[in-house]
C-alpha cells in the first residue's frame, strides 16, 4: 500500500453515484415493465419500502371537481388516524399542487428514536397533480431521507402515473375512503 488515501476517497464518490444510478435504473424498470393496475402499485410499494426505506405509505386521488382528496390505496397506515391536511400543511399542499415534491427530512438519532421522516409526492400528468403519494417513517435502518432520495421522488413524481392511471390519468379508487377538503 502507497498510503495515498485520495484514490480511496475519491472512489466513494463514484460508488455511490453508481448505486444511486443502479437504484434508479431499477425503480424505472419495474414502474415500465408493471403489467396492470395491481402490479405498479406493488412496484410502488417495493421501490418506497426498498430503495426509500418506509413501509407507511397512502396513495390519495385529487378531484379539482370537489376539492377533496380520495385514498386510492394505503399500505401500514391506519386511515382512521390519518388526516392528509394536517400531515401536509397549507405550504406543503400548495407546493404538492404545483408539483413540487415536499420532504421533512426528519433523521433518527443514533441511540433508535424515533424520526419523523415524510415526503409528499405528486403524481402529475401533463404538469397537472392528479395524486399524493404520501410516505411515512422510516425504517430502523434508515437515518433519513438523502439526495438521492430526492431523485426517486422525482423519478416517481414523472413516471408513476403512466402504470397507476395509465395514459390519461383516469381510474377509479380502488379503496373508497373519507374525502379530505382542499
Amino acid at each position: 500500500m502507497n498510503g495515498d488515501k485520495s484514490s480511496a476517497t475519491g472512489a466513494k464518490p463514484a460508488v455511490v453515484e453508481t448505486m444511486n444510478d443502479l437504484r434508479l435504473g431499477a425503480a424505472r424498470k419495474r414502474l415500465a415493465e408493471s403489467s396492470g393496475q395491481e402490479d405498479a402499485i406493488e412496484g410502488v410499494r417495493e421501490i418506497v419500502a426498498n430503495f426509500l426505506g418506509s413501509e407507511e405509505m397512502g396513495l390519495f386521488r385529487v378531484d379539482r371537481r370537489t376539492e377533496t382528496f380520495e385514498v386510492f390505496w394505503s399500505f401500514g397506515i391506519d386511515l382512521e388516524q390519518y388526516d392528509l391536511l394536517r400531515a401536509l400543511g397549507d405550504t406543503g399542499l400548495q407546493r404538492v399542487m404545483r408539483g413540487e415534491c415536499h420532504v421533512d427530512l426528519g433523521t433518527r438519532e443514533r441511540s433508535g428514536a424515533m424520526a419523523k421522516a415524510q415526503a409528499f409526492v405528486p403524481i402529475s400528468v401533463a404538469d397537472q397533480t392528479i395524486a399524493i403519494l404520501a410516505i411515512f417513517r422510516l425504517l430502523p435502518q434508515k437515518v433519513a431521507f438523502d439526495k438521492s432520495d430526492m431523485e426517486l421522488f422525482k423519478l416517481l413524481s414523472d413516471e408513476a402515473a403512466k402504470p397507476l392511471f395509465g395514459v390519461t390519468g383516469h381510474a377509479a379508487p380502488r379503496t373508497e375512503g373519507p374525502g379530505v377538503r382542499m
